[in-house]
């Protein structure tokens, strides 16, 4: 599901609000002490236009005039006010008003995407590296597994898998999604592992492949897994894709699920993505 854009002239600012809310946190921290700093130094800038506009007190009479104003304008915009330098011509004071102004409208900006960042829901879902298919109940059943990572529950979750194939149709290439029936679509809450099955049968867009016909054939297995956040009560999603080199046939999941005495059921991480060969395990048994 990688897709690269060629000849979109859009950048990044154009949906600033997304770009800055979607970004990584260093990035995030990272572009908000660039922005601080460059405004400080703008600021710093247009209190030179009066060279005797800021009067200084004590040792820093001992910076030059563009330090001084560049800390002056620190001070100003986060209004800590030490009392050092202080504004003495109409200019200064000008600039110190609509700093102050511009000030107020950055960092509350900066507050809102903090708090947006923060408040948004996210789902700690994981997906299992591969999609195994083995018999089941007498079917080739293809089978993946997702955790939910956090402690609480997902509540209504439900999940939808589709086939992502690339079809001919005359001169022309057309993707298509292919939905595949589940056995078990929905669950009311969870909160573990949850084992996700797909029948194979004459109606599977996948009857009659095996391995090589997978591998050979481009398609992409495509997972979206959707459901209520239990602890803030607000939707949230979770995907991952499966493509060539990502489906193992004849393969089964390691088992991840234990009970100890008390009754209370553990999901052991370290083995979730491991998956063992079928023809090895009825060799060795």
């Amino acid at each position: 599901m990688d897709v690269g854009r060629i000849g979109d002239d859009r950048h990044w600012y154009a949906d600033l609000y997304h770009s800055l809310t979607s970004m990584s946190w260093p990035l995030f921290f990272s572009w908000f002490a660039l922005v601080f700093f460059l405004f400080n130094l703008m600021f710093a800038a247009l209190y030179q236009l009066d060279p005797h506009g800021l009067t200084a007190i004590g040792p820093q009479d001992q910076m030059t005039p563009f330090a001084r104003a560049f800390f002056f304008s620190v001070h100003t915009v986060a209004t800590v006010g030490y009392g050092n330098v202080y504004p003495v011509s109409w200019i200064a004071n000008l600039l110190v008003v609509v700093e102050i102004a511009c000030g107020i409208l950055v960092f509350a900006l900066t507050s809102g995407l903090v708090f947006a960042r923060f408040s948004r829901p996210t789902a700690r879902v994981l997906f299992s590296n591969v999609v195994v298919v083995r018999e089941f109940q007498g079917v080739p059943t293809l089978m993946l597994r997702a955790a939910n990572q956090r402690t609480n529950f997902i509540l209504e979750a439900s999940v939808r898998v589709s086939i992502l194939r690339t079809e001919r149709n005359g001169n022309s290439q057309m993707r298509r999604f292919y939905d595949l029936p589940l056995e078990r679509p929905s669950s009311p809450f969870f909160s573990l592992s949850w084992l996700i099955m797909h029948k194979i049968d004459e109606s599977s867009p996948l009857y009659g492949m095996d391995q090589s016909d997978f591998e050979s054939s481009g398609d992409e297995i495509a997972v979206l897994l959707t459901g209520i956040d239990a602890s803030v009560a607000q939707p949230i999603h979770a995907r991952h894709a499966y493509g060539p080199g990502h489906v193992r046939w004849n393969h089964d999941f390691a088992d991840v699920i234990s009970v100890d005495d008390l009754g209370r059921r553990w999901i052991d991480f370290t083995k979730f993505h491991n998956v063992l060969s079928l023809e090895e395990t009825n060799m060795e048994s």
